[in-house]
């Protein structure tokens, strides 16, 4: 196991560095990050030029990315610095943008893992009745509903209608503490939380329908594959309970490819959901990197996307390590 460890991890550095250069390269081709300077009337040209040197901007393609390559390692610069907030590097951008993502996007995983799962087998285990097509109707409708659309229908009905709900932003602006309205940040913590649940209750939603369908799906899937096995079958004839059966032989063999999909779900954690973002105007990490991409923010860009390859490569190692935990069967030597 530890051979297989550091085999694998060894194994990641080059596809890391590949995925990194290739992304350099395509975001380079969205232009000169320093270009939105010159409509600044407070910045001359010769200014411009000299961030253009400092950067490495005027070198070839791969001096530039080998410069921030070593900056991103070790980042002394701050990975650079963000058009879309002057004044910044991206490392203050993007760890501003972090614990909103982590609340978002974790809870709305966590929520459809833990629903989807158990709905699954469920699905499973009682094949062509009338909750497993409900259960069906349900999945397909979440895995065919667009997200934004569902979004926007939701924020009509629930936050415009009838006002249950906030229409966009992830917290208040101001709370009211003993009939005194304080900034949301001076705001006993417990406010805070609430105030944040209650913002982010129809996103999460909307990620939990989208995510679990398709989960539900697969756990069902897996499961009713893994209980015709020859071993359950054995097991049920030696007069092993049901119970046993079902979530001792069959749920840990089926699980298994449900490993992979919540592997490479992991970036989800940190890199949101782009277009849920977008729709509530929710300022994480999703919405920052679409506005990087459309505002040519190259460095903003840069960081984010090297970000999530980095988080798909190390959710299919935690995947590959899991199988183990898992399946007793599975050995790596």
């Amino acid at each position: 196991m530890k051979n297989y460890l550091i085999r694998r991890l060894l194994e990641l550095i080059p596809v890391l560095f590949a995925i990194a250069f290739v992304s350099f390269w395509l975001v380079s081709k969205m232009g000169d990050p320093f270009a939105a300077l010159i409509i600044n009337p407070h910045v001359r040209p010769e200014d411009i030029e000299r961030l253009r040197h400092i950067w490495h901007w005027d070198e070839p393609l791969f001096i530039r990315f080998i410069y921030w390559l070593k900056d991103f390692i070790y980042p002394k610069a701050g990975w650079g610095l963000s058009i879309l907030a002057p004044g910044r590097n991206v490392i203050e951008v993007v760890k501003s943008r972090i614990p909103i993502t982590m609340a978002f996007s974790a809870t709305s995983m966590i929520l459809a893992v833990a629903i989807s799962i158990p709905l699954g087998v469920y699905s499973a285990l009682h094949q062509y009745s009338i909750p497993d097509y409900v259960l069906t109707f349900f999945a397909f409708f979440g895995m065919s509903m667009p997200t934004f659309w569902f979004g926007i229908m939701l924020m009509y009905l629930l936050a415009v209608k009838v006002h249950w709900f906030p229409a966009a932003g992830a917290h208040s602006a101001f709370l009211v503490v003993q009939d005194i309205p304080v900034e949301f940040s001076e705001a006993p913590k417990i406010r805070q939380f609430i105030d944040t649940a209650w913002h982010l209750a129809l996103p999460i939603f909307v990620l939990v329908v989208f995510q679990m369908g398709a989960w539900l799906r697969y756990m069902r899937s897996s499961m009713l594959e893994v209980k015709h096995q020859d071993y359950v079958r054995t097991a049920r004839a030696k007069g092993v309970d049901s119970r046993t059966v079902t979530y001792k032989h069959a749920f840990r063999n089926a699980i298994i490819p449900i490993i992979t999909l919540i592997g490479l779900s992991f970036p989800g954690l940190i890199g949101g959901a782009m277009i849920t973002e977008t729709v509530f105007a929710i300022d994480g990490i999703g919405r920052l990197t679409f506005k990087a991409v459309m505002s040519q923010d190259v460095f903003v860009a840069m960081a984010l996307i090297t970000i999530f390859a980095v988080l798909v490569v190390l959710g299919n190692f935690i995947a590959d390590i899991l199988y183990a935990v898992v399946d007793p069967r599975i050995r790596y030597s």
